[in-house]
């Protein structure tokens, strides 16, 4: 979104995770297959697991259209409500959305000290400077 070279090949969405938002997932991801990810030998169905939700942060998935992570912590900037105070509004397929702001996606991809978030990272920095002519 901010103009980085590097595709992704997962989608990553920001929430507050609580039972309301949780529900509505569930429902909107159902035709698509929606099973945790994280442990390749248990893989239950999101629509029906966990069936409490307390504590929990972040959830991994693999869907039939590909791999979606809901985060509602991101570090190391925080929490969705930073996360949303921070965000941009971009035009997406004619819907508006808002993305991560480039300095907090810097500021995450830094502290993944990956090849791949280095690669990023450098690019982004990049935009950055040329943003601010």
């Amino acid at each position: 979104m901010h103009g980085s070279s590097l595709v992704t090949e997962d989608l990553d969405i920001s929430i507050a995770i609580n039972e309301e938002q949780v529900r509505k997932l569930r429902e909107a991801l159902r035709e698509i297959s929606p099973k945790h990810r994280m442990n390749p030998s248990f893989k239950p169905s999101f629509l029906t697991h966990p069936e409490k939700i307390d504590g929990l942060k972040n959830i991994y998935l693999e869907t039939d259209l590909g791999i979606l992570d809901i985060l509602e912590e991101v570090k190391p900037v925080g929490d969705f409500k930073i996360l949303k105070a921070h965000s941009i509004t971009v035009s997406l397929y004619g819907q508006k959305c808002q993305v991560i702001c480039l300095d907090d996606l810097i500021l995450v991809k830094e502290s993944m000290n990956r090849p791949k978030d280095k690669e990023a990272v450098a690019q982004l920095r990049i935009i950055r400077e040329k943003l601010k002519k």
